[in-house]
This record gives structure tokens, sequence and C-alpha cells, in this order.
């Protein structure tokens, strides 16, 4: 193998190494030897195999790195499959498609519309047509979110309420009571909820107190059970909140309680207000009521 370095020669002796060494550059250094002198870019064809490599020298000038092998059929990149080198040897867009295995004779199949809107199969393709199928599908079997029409339903990080309606920021929930005594209602059909799951989450809302000398009085109850209540004689909104766990099942209400009185023959009514009712998770409201 010639080594590229034109020695003090005579004219005839020179001619003739030159001749050499531009005719392995035309070939690229073609033989089953490498070059005896080398530099970082190089390159080399290896005839040392059935195939012929073409090698270029790497960076450092310490070694080769192969590119791809001379064969009958073209060349063929190194390290492809046989599909990919089908898919650069492909002459046609049909072809193309065929070395994808796609269309006509693919043996990876297209996904019908049922296995699109099933969404099981995880085997085929899917055109963009399926796509919107399969979106159709799934939208139209989502639960209705309006407050009052939700569904039970178990969902994998979430609590998802079975029945919740009623209140907002400026509307409120009231009790009233004339006269002598407290009246307590439980607002279930209003302000209750159960767990579809084990869970935890915060109840707030905000009370007021309207009357002259009344206390009024809220409390949030766990399957009618009492976990905590507040009292207030302020005519002020104050916010409440309180941390609750419930189990699967579990019911969470809401509960208010209003004291009229009677003082030289004049009737005292009481009222107790809430407004803003909410269900928190993480600090975010899962639903609002």
């Amino acid at each position: 193998m010639v080594d590229y370095t034109l020695a003090n020669q005579s004219g005839a002796q020179f001619r003739a190494e030159l001749n050499l060494i531009l005719a392995a550059l035309q070939g690229s250094a073609y033989g089953p030897s490498p070059p005896m002198t080398t530099t970082a870019g190089q390159l080399w064809v290896d005839a040392s195999g059935t195939d012929p490599v073409l090698r270029i020298r790497n960076a450092l000038d310490t070694g080769w790195i192969a590119l791809g092998a001379l064969t009958p059929g073209g060349f063929e990149l190194a390290g492809s499959s046989a599909p990919g080198r089908a898919l650069i040897a492909a002459a046609s867009v049909a072809s193309q498609r065929m070395a994808l295995e796609l269309g006509s004779g693919a043996t990876a199949g297209m996904a019908s519309q049922a296995q699109a809107q099933a969404g099981l199969d995880n085997a085929t393709l899917m055109t963009p047509l399926r796509v919107a199928e399969a979106i159709a599908a799934q939208v139209s079997g989502a639960t209705d979110l309006l407050a009052d029409a939700m569904a039970p339903t178990v969902a994998a990080n979430t609590v998802v309420l079975k029945h919740c309606c009623g209140g907002s920021t400026t509307q409120t929930l009231s009790l009233s009571k004339s006269g002598n005594g407290t009246s307590y209602v439980t607002l279930l059909a209003e302000t209750a909820l159960t767990a579809t799951r084990d869970c935890a989450l915060q109840v707030a809302f905000d009370q007021a107190r309207s009357g002259d000398t009344s206390t009024q009085y809220a409390a949030v109850l766990r399957n009618g059970v009492v976990l905590q209540e507040w009292s207030t004689l302020s005519t002020s909104w104050s916010a409440r909140s309180v941390d609750v766990t419930l189990a699967a099942g579990d019911t969470i209400c809401l509960r208010l309680g209003a004291t009229g009185s009677s003082s030289s023959g004049d009737t005292f009514t009481g009222t107790s207000l809430i407004r803003n009712p909410r269900y928190l998770a993480a600090e975010r409201s899962l639903i609002g009521i």
C-alpha cells in the first residue's frame, strides 16, 4: 500500500510514485490493508472481506470508522436493518410504503373503526379518520358535568361527587328562627356529598349573622356526626374551614342553627347564613356549589 509520502528521488521514480499516490486517492485507497500513513478524515475502501467496506479515519487519527458496504445491490449504510436498506433503495412512493409496511401488501395492519374506538389494540396503525372516530367515541361517553347531573364515578386521582348543587359567592343558604328557642337544619339536599373512595379534603364556607341578639351556628357533619361547629354574633362575613378524611361511602354535609328570643313582649328573629360553600383538595375546588 502506498505511503502517500514523496521521497527525494529521480524524475522517473518521482513520477511513478506520484502516479501511485494519485491512483490511491482516486480509488479511496482500495485494498485489503489500510494506508501506511493516515490522517483524520481520510477514506479507505477495505477490500479484505466479501463486500468492500468504506471506512473513514476518526477525528483523533487513532482508528477507522465503517460507513457502509459496497454490495452488488448498492451501497448499504453500516448498522442499517434490512427494512432500512430497502427504504433507502426504494425508487418510488409505492416501494417506500412497502418498505415501511404500509398500504397494499403491508404486514402491519390498519386499525378498524371498532379497534380505534375500543382503544385496546397496540399492534395496528391509526389513520387520521380512525383517530377522529376514537376521540368522538370517548367524548360521547363522558359524564355530564353539570352540578345537578353528576353520576357516581371513581377516578384515579380525584374525588368525584354523587351530588352537589346550590349556593355561590353571592347567594346565601340561610335558616331563620323567630321567638324563643333554637332550630337546626341539616342541609343534605343542597350541600351533602358522598365520597366514592377514601380521600382527604377541606370543607370551607363563609358564615354571617343576621339579627339583633341571637347567636348563630354552623357545623360540618360526617355521617351525621358533628366534626366541627362554629357560632357567631358578628354581622360580617367570616371564612370557616375544616379538614376532613372520608372513607368510600361516607357522606359530609353542613348544618345551620338559628336562635330567636323574646324580651318584654318583643320577638327577635335570628338568621344563620352561609355562602360560597366548597370542597377543596390540595387547595383546589372539587366543585363549585
